[in-house]
């Protein structure tokens, strides 16, 4: 009888209704019926979803393990409590668990990589995954050196997975010359193509994956040329680095900052201070403009700041850190932290956030 009266209802409102339902539930309706498996996997349907929970903020961590284990984490926002956490491994069918690290993460789509520089897409939501193909003319050699990146670029409707390659080659009259290969995947397209080198120095990064603001990747680097330190902004829809500029409070001197994402601001943390037991890290308020980088500080007795990571915003006033090897949320309104107790191995490099989405890694022509 529900299905008969479903079934008189306008298409149009059906969408609408489900439309609004989280992810994870949508492929339970597909299974309603063949009419509903199709319409809830129509290209336009999954960007609509898309476009509807994008802004909602319920944000989850993916991270490698220290066994090599794909994993995620869910806040849940328990009033008594304060922050709970689930933690998750991702099985994912006919892939074995020899994951390096997480070098992107857009619209619910996540960049990984497994040994030997193997690229996967993959969906932690329905667990869908694609192996991106390799490139030619990537450099195998010994001793070259690969950091990633991955977003979406609006003017082309399209995702693209971004390389950067290095390597120290050799020359009598400049013993030291790095020049840093700029590869770019299109998933729409399913090629890769090279790109002009970039201008900078990118192994001041040490291997770090793009940072995604605002549609533009970004990498600490420095320029060739004056050796001074700077951010490096990789835009996706003209494929081109430009420079960000960074904090004046900052000083010069990037060599200990990291980059990471805050309530979708770019952010810079830094293990440069006085005080053994502080984190300093600014936000970009308003992207690109520089004025509007502000200071925060977390101290906290017995906190290393060498050994601790900023990694995700949870709330607007609650920040994740990694503090040797522990997940501690720290309240920046209150000053207070708290140690979370969460059944998963520690984070064995970089993390990422994502949110819950129907986007397919296989997104092609059509879709």
């Amino acid at each position: 009888m529900a299905m008969s009266k479903a079934a008189k209802l306008p298409e149009e409102i059906i969408i609408d209704i489900l439309s609004l339902l989280p992810a994870k539930f949508i492929g339970q309706y597909r299974c309603v019926s063949k009419q509903w498996c199709n319409l809830l996997s129509d290209p336009q349907f999954i960007k609509s979803h898309q476009t509807i929970h994008a802004h909602k903020g319920e944000e989850k961590l993916i991270y490698v393990s220290w066994y090599r284990e794909l994993q995620t984490i869910t806040f849940n926002h328990n009033p008594q409590n304060g922050i709970d956490i689930i933690s998750r491994t991702l099985n994912l069918q006919q892939l074995s668990n020899s994951w390096v690290s997480v070098a992107g993460s857009c619209n619910g789509l996540v960049l990984v990589i497994k040994r030997e520089e193997a690229k996967y897409l993959i969906n932690p939501t329905t667990l869908e995954y694609h192996r991106i193909p390799n490139f030619d003319l990537a450099l195998p050699v010994p001793g070259s050196c690969s950091m990633y990146g991955f977003g979406y670029d609006t003017l082309s409707d399209d995702y693209k997975v971004v390389t950067l390659s290095y390597y120290d080659s050799f020359d009598e009259n400049d013993p030291a010359i790095t020049e840093t290969f700029v590869d770019i995947y299109s998933l729409r397209k399913g090629l890769w193509k090279r790109l002009e080198s970039s201008p900078y120095d990118h192994p001041l990064s040490d291997r770090a994956s793009g940072v995604l603001v605002n549609g533009v990747l970004h990498w600490l680097a420095c320029k060739t040329s004056q050796y001074s330190f700077v951010i490096a902004a990789f835009h996706l829809s003209d494929e081109k680095f430009l420079e960000v500029a960074g904090p004046t409070g900052l000083g010069s001197n990037y060599s200990l900052c990291n980059l990471v994402v805050l309530r979708g601001c770019l952010c810079i943390f830094t293990s440069i201070g006085k005080d053994m037991d502080t984190v300093t890290f600014w936000m970009m308020k308003e992207y690109g403009v520089k004025e509007s980088w502000t200071k925060f500080t977390i101290t906290e007795p017995n906190l290393d700041r060498f050994m601790c990571t900023l990694l995700c915003s949870v709330t607007d006033d609650d920040v994740l850190l990694d503090v040797e090897e522990e997940l501690v949320v720290y309240n920046m309104k209150e000053n207070q932290r708290r140690d979370l107790m969460v059944d998963a191995s520690p984070i064995m490099y970089e993390a990422r956030t994502f949110m819950d989405s129907l986007v397919s890694p296989y997104f092609s022509q059509g879709n």
